[in-house]
């Protein structure tokens, strides 16, 4: 007589195995450019990386082959521009390939982390005629199988709502990461001698939450026209003296070209000429001569440094502001601990949007990512440690 469990025989007296499904094992997949932001995210939670392949033909097709099992895979696709790598159309493409990959092999979920979101500033239609670019890649990571989007610090809020059916866009911010890289980096840094200054009323609000978060004042700088038809310039809106003005922190969520930063930096040290000059953003895209714009600030008006996340890999920017002597100038804040945990998060069935996560700064531990190292990364567990016995049709004497 024998008895059955499932499609692994149990037969009386002969090999015993039995394997126990645990759950959806999470997998983690990083795009060329992705993959010193991966490795530390990796770091944080002690799990090996997806193994996959990718190539390029002479004729200039890409091919992108998953080199593993990820069927019933909780999988986590990080796609980070990196210009050095490849182009950025380019890359969309190759990310897009990848995800259909992965949903050809089966996996459970497809979670795609986009820690900057790309075409972020054509987020509508200004004049008749003009595409809306974010909305039109989210929907086709959609349809190639992404069922989840996590980015971080959107351009326009608004945004958020580009999130296709049937799918999910969550919005992480660096606030904490850029706060935290502000007071251990101004040596000197008081909360009453210093300002945070807008670069536009458009990003009045991530300024303001940068300046709650510094415990500091909030000026705006907004451009106007006094004349009819003539030139824009600069005005700073403040509501106090800029007498007791020791240091300005010029905030913006993006830095591309930097010639908005150049407009502020000018009309700040009219404003405050003897306040010293510190900016910070989110993403650093910096295009075209921006690191020489960087320079020029440097010399004509003191800007010590500025400061980007690295949801964009700097390697380009850094050589060429090495080349002309200001690579100390730029410096870089990592925030793969914040990917790390809400990778984790989202796998474990945890919120991203709740505040005992959203609070964490990089100084704080983070319970629930302490947990990552114990998640399991096999797809099945054998019992008593038996050889598993080969599987054969049920049969019930």
């Amino acid at each position: 007589a024998g008895i059955s469990d499932g499609d692994v025989d149990m037969t009386i007296g002969g090999p015993q195995a039995l394997r126990i499904p645990l759950g959806h094992p999470p997998v983690v997949f990083s795009l060329p450019g992705s993959s010193d932001l991966v490795t530390k995210a990796l770091a944080h939670l002690t799990w090996k990386p997806g193994a996959v392949k990718y190539k390029t033909f002479d004729n200039g097709e890409i091919s992108v082959k998953v080199d593993q099992s990820v069927a019933n895979h909780d999988v986590f696709v990080v796609y980070a521009r990196d210009d050095c790598e490849s182009e950025v159309n380019f890359s969309m493409l190759r990310l897009m390939m990848l995800i259909d990959a992965l949903r050809g092999e089966a996996a459970y979920r497809i979670t795609v982390i986009l820690p900057s979101l790309e075409y972020a500033r054509q987020d509508r239609r200004v004049v008749a005629g003009e595409a809306i670019p974010p909305k039109l890649w989210l929907n086709c990571m959609r349809t190639a199988g992404a069922d989840r989007f996590l980015t971080c610090d959107l351009h326009n809020q608004a945004e958020a709502a580009f999130s296709p059916a049937g799918a999910l866009l969550d919005e992480l911010s660096a606030d904490k990461y850029l706060a935290h890289f502000v007071r251990t980096s101004i040596p000197d840094f008081d909360e009453d001698d210093f300002l945070v200054c807008a670069t536009n009323g458009g990003g009045m609000k991530f300024t303001r939450r940068m300046a709650d978060e510094l415990r500091t004042g909030f000026i705006m700088a907004d451009r106007f026209r006094p004349k009819a038809g003539g030139p824009g310039e600069i005005k700073i809106i403040a509501d106090s003296s800029s007498e007791k003005v020791k240091g300005i922190i010029i905030v913006d969520d993006m830095f591309d070209t930097c010639g908005s930063l150049a407009g502020v930096c000018e009309a700040l040290k009219v404003y405050a000429p003897e306040a010293r000059l510190f900016a910070i953003g989110t993403h650093g895209y910096f295009s075209g001569d921006a690191h020489v714009q960087i320079k020029k600030l440097v010399d004509t008006c003191g800007l010590e440094w500025l400061a980007v996340t690295n949801s964009i890999d700097q390697r380009g920017v850094l050589r060429r502001l090495e080349s002309i002597g200001v690579r100390d100038r730029l410096m870089v804040v990592d925030i793969s601990r914040l990917l790390a945990g809400a990778i984790v998060r989202v796998h474990l069935g945890e919120s991203v949007n709740l505040p005992r996560f959203r609070g964490l700064s990089p100084s704080v531990d983070d319970p629930v990512l302490a947990e990552a190292p114990f998640v399991p990364q096999q797809q099945y567990t054998h019992i008593l440690n038996l050889k598993e016995a080969t599987p054969r049709p049920i049969v019930f004497n």
